[in-house]
């Protein structure tokens, strides 16, 4: 059996994603095989919420750092690596992305940092963002195109 608290996240997600009675108790069936959210076990929650993620239920978490920021650290290899995913997933959408000038102009005018790009985690965590929004304005044209 499971906790209050996931009882309650598994109550949230449904009525975030507007699931009526019958589609909620048919994924408490389908992916956990069970009738109600309070017979869950820890491995169906595990698949309840993994099925509530897929229809784009987010969840928010509240925890504690293990050590302070410090916005002067340097981009670690991780968010590098999303930025230059996110350069890749561009590029599909515009051949200008691998063109170093363009990139330099997007950190300059777009971004607003060094024009070498992000210097800091908290640039690094912008430009993430700003890359995420234009990917996704790309993706909308590129639709739009294909339907005209």
């Amino acid at each position: 059996m499971i906790s209050k608290q996931k009882i309650a996240l598994v109550h949230v997600g449904k009525k975030e994603l507007g699931l009526s009675e019958p589609e909620y108790r048919e994924a408490l069936r389908h992916h956990a095989g069970v009738k109600s959210a309070k017979d869950l076990d820890e491995e169906g929650f595990k698949k309840v919420i993994d099925h509530m993620k897929a229809l784009g239920f987010w969840i928010k978490r509240n925890f504690e750092q293990s050590r302070p920021r410090d916005a002067g650290d340097l981009p670690t290899p991780d968010q590098l690596r999303v930025i230059e995913h996110l350069w890749e997933d561009l590029a599909q959408y515009l051949n200008a992305a691998h063109n170093i000038n363009f990139r330099r102009g997007f950190y300059e005018k777009r971004v607003r940092i060094a024009p070498l790009g992000p210097q800091t985690r908290a640039e690094a965590n912008h430009v993430i963002e700003v890359l995420k929004q234009r990917v996704r304005q790309e993706g909308k044209k590129a639709v739009e195109r294909s339907r005209a």
